[in-house]
């Protein structure tokens, strides 16, 4: 599993480069993730957390951003009631692996 598997992304987009870097700039600078928002939500509400989980995963899967995608699916599945664990680590290893992916997709734009 790669934090950006960049390959895998120009393949998922029909080896568009122009588009894929379209998505790779909205992924890092047009929803930043917060966690001081994250664990408020979780707070006040499990499933609007989730929602908030939700949205960031779903970018990260849809451009390769493969360690993030699946550590907010972990998340994801505790906050539904899926699945258990600790919200405090997964939420810092959700954090930490949005921030490694988009470290890595800001060395490939333009």
């Amino acid at each position: 599993m790669e934090v950006f598997n960049r390959s895998l992304a120009l393949e998922m987009v029909g080896d568009e480069e122009e588009l894929l870097q379209e998505l790779e700039h909205s992924f890092v600078y047009d929803k930043i993730f917060s966690m001081d928002q994250l664990e408020q939500l979780e707070k006040e509400n499990p499933l609007e957390a989730a929602a908030y989980v939700h949205s960031f995963k779903g970018a990260a899967r849809q451009i390769a951003a493969e360690k993030a995608a699946f550590s907010g699916q972990r998340l994801e599945d505790v906050l539904r009631g899926k699945s258990q664990g600790s919200l405090k680590e997964l939420n810092e290893t959700f954090s930490k692996d949005l921030s490694e992916a988009i470290a890595e997709i800001k060395k490939h734009l333009d």
